[in-house]
């Protein structure tokens, strides 16, 4: 808004300097014009007109014609800044109702940069975590490998590398916790004020709580998040990239 002031003012000297230039000019140049016809066909004018509305302007014209600069003149000066004035306040609400369209343009294109950054923002967190997986415990060569031709033994020994390089990378940077510690199996109660993000209930759920059940799954939650640093690849979709060994 301080630029739409700035830009304000200068509109309103420009309109109101030009206004008194044209009126000033106006006035001086009647005045000349009023000058040179009555020495020359002023005479001639008087003699011809009949009485009425046009003598009687007539008359007016000689009247004030002496006084021109300091009645009729000021007075033309006071009309030109008045109508400056009515001029610069049209153009002043002009330039603030553009200057709000632009504004609100400018911040609807900010919103929409910002909300397009951060979904790829959140594109390549999650992408990264699950390179970060396959780099540590190659979890996705594992998942792209067809097991059929495999027995058990040489999968569950494939299976254990990748355990632990995906569960030593879950541990440094989510630290999962159990949202129950009790065993599962166990009969835990769950209060009245519980959060449904956190448990869920199933079988015969009837009534208010609290309420008594057996613990099938103790579920997890978050211990400590320390968010993995984002590599300088702008491709969010980019997993592992490919690896070629130049001979």
């Amino acid at each position: 808004m301080q630029n739409v002031k700035r830009v304000s003012k200068k509109v309103r000297f420009t309109i109101i300097f030009f206004a008194l230039l044209i009126g000033a000019a106006f006035a001086t140049g009647s005045y000349l014009g009023v000058s040179k016809l009555i020495p020359e066909i002023g005479p001639t004018i008087e003699r011809h007109l009949e009485p009425g509305a046009a003598k009687d302007g007539w008359q007016l014209i000689l009247k004030y014609y002496p006084k021109f600069w300091y009645s009729l003149f000021p007075a033309v000066m006071i009309f030109s800044l008045i109508i400056g004035i009515i001029v610069w306040l049209f153009v002043r609400s002009s330039i603030r109702k553009l200057a709000v369209s632009v504004e609100d343009t400018a911040e609807e294109t900010k919103d929409e940069d910002e909300k397009a950054e951060k979904d790829l923002s959140d594109r390549r967190l999650f992408l990264h975590l699950f390179a970060l997986m396959q780099r540590e415990g190659r979890l996705m060569d594992f998942l792209d490998e067809d097991l059929d031709g495999y027995d058990d033994a040489q999968i569950g020994s494939a299976v254990r590398s990748i355990h632990t390089g995906c569960r030593q990378l879950v541990q440094q940077y989510l630290s999962p916790e159990p949202v129950m510690d009790q065993h599962e199996g166990a009969v835990v109660e769950v209060p009245v004020d519980f959060d449904p993000g956190a448990v869920k209930l199933t079988g015969n759920v009837v009534g208010d709580p609290p309420f008594n059940g057996i613990l099938r799954h103790k579920g997890w939650r978050v211990g400590k998040m320390s968010l993995p640093t984002l590599s300088g690849r702008k491709n969010a979709e980019i997993i592992a990239p490919a690896e070629v060994e130049i001979t």
